[in-house]
């Protein structure tokens, strides 16, 4: 398997991937995807692998794979699926690559807190960008830019889709917050100031329309890019808490 890789990539983005090597990844479905997510953040898998089957599209842009567990299990589309997997750390590419090799995935190395480079592609009918926001380092600028930079990618009408642990404005038990602060100083988690009114303003800036859902400690969204409508549009902006 090979990667294309963006040359102009800083190290500033970097800041926690290291959490996310071979060793640890081989861990990840049944410590984060699975024990994390029904007893910390109180959004089980199952209700993100729902979130997947709803949004995902063949023409597939994944930001940050993790171990590739939604896209292992999520229904894609019938007919071949053209996915393409988009990490700034190698590991989760090579990882993910393997684990979804029936689909023959193109990884790209390259950060989003920058400008995409070509290398990547456009037209993409969905981008997935699941549980990637919490573990970036905030930049002068904000990390909101990564908005931007995943809407230059999209097709007219895409969808936008994806869940983050927040910080503000959702619900914490004293085990996720304990965790969530700890996670905070060891670096892998940079979500002090992520709030679901921030994550509002920031999918309003950037998209026709977006559609919030809490659960726990976690937002689920997903925002279309202007274009024509399409059916599964997301609704005015709005927030339901569970």
């Amino acid at each position: 398997m090979s990667i294309d890789a963006s040359p102009g990539s800083s190290a500033f983005g970097f800041e926690g991937q290291p959490y996310y090597e071979n060793r640890r990844l081989r861990l990840y479905d049944a410590v984060v995807v699975n024990a994390s997510n029904r007893l910390l953040w109180r959004c089980p898998k199952q209700r993100l692998l729902d979130h997947y089957n709803e949004w995902i599209t063949s023409r597939h842009l994944e930001v940050g794979p993790g171990s590739g567990y939604y896209l292992d299990h999520c229904r894609f589309p019938a007919g071949p699926a053209e996915l393409t997997l988009l990490d700034l750390n190698p590991d989760p590419l090579h990882f993910t690559a393997h684990r979804l090799r029936r689909h023959s995935p193109r990884c790209v190395q390259a950060d989003i807190l920058e400008p995409l480079p070509d290398i990547v592609g456009d037209g993409f009918t969905s981008v997935a960008f699941n549980y990637v926001l919490h573990c970036l380092p905030e930049p002068p600028g904000g990390k909101q830019v990564v908005f931007k930079h995943l809407r230059q990618v999209l097709a007219p009408g895409g969808v936008l889709f994806g869940s983050t642990v927040l910080s503000q404005g959702v619900k914490h038990t004293v085990l996720s917050r304990r965790f969530n602060l700890l996670y905070q100083r060891q670096g892998s988690f940079h979500n002090q100031h992520d709030s679901v009114r921030r994550l509002h303003r920031t999918l309003d800036e950037h998209f026709d329309s977006h559609w919030l859902e809490v659960r726990g400690s976690v937002a689920l969204f997903a925002a279309r890019a202007p274009g024509p409508g399409t059916p599964g549009r997301p609704g005015p902006a709005g927030a339901t808490h569970g």
